[in-house]
């Protein structure tokens, strides 16, 4: 099993638990974050793994916290989600690196998690 962080943001509460339930039956130690500012506000803390970033939230969406991110040299890589329209081609302009349509399943998650850590020299 793989000891990876997974840094989830999303202001869905229910989303968010069923996520963060997903992503541990895969192995991945997971962090949970309520909105894009809360994340931000640990973002000294990210040292490692990968961050999992709904863009259509309340305050800061997506896009500006991953803006915010790069402006703080947080160099972890970001999959962007949501559930409202097609927007892939903005998030990897924006530089996302991956983008997944809500909702998704649990082998589509874990598939896009294990090929994000495989590609960084992860076991």
């Amino acid at each position: 099993m793989s000891a990876d962080h997974v840094h989830l943001v999303d202001d869905d509460a229910d989303v968010r638990a069923t996520l963060a339930r997903l992503i541990r039956s895969g192995g991945y130690i997971v962090r949970e974050y309520e909105s894009g500012e809360e994340l931000l506000a640990s973002a000294d803390l990210l040292r490692s793994g990968c961050i999992l970033l709904d863009i259509s939230m309340p305050g800061q969406d997506g896009f500006a916290v991953h803006r915010a991110l790069a402006e703080r040299a947080v160099e972890l890589p970001v999959i962007m989600m949501t559930g409202s329209g097609d927007l892939t081609i903005l998030a990897i302009k924006a530089g996302a690196s991956d983008f997944m349509q809500k909702p998704f399943g649990r082998g589509e998650l874990l598939s896009v998690l294990e090929q994000l850590f495989a590609g960084a020299g992860h076991d």
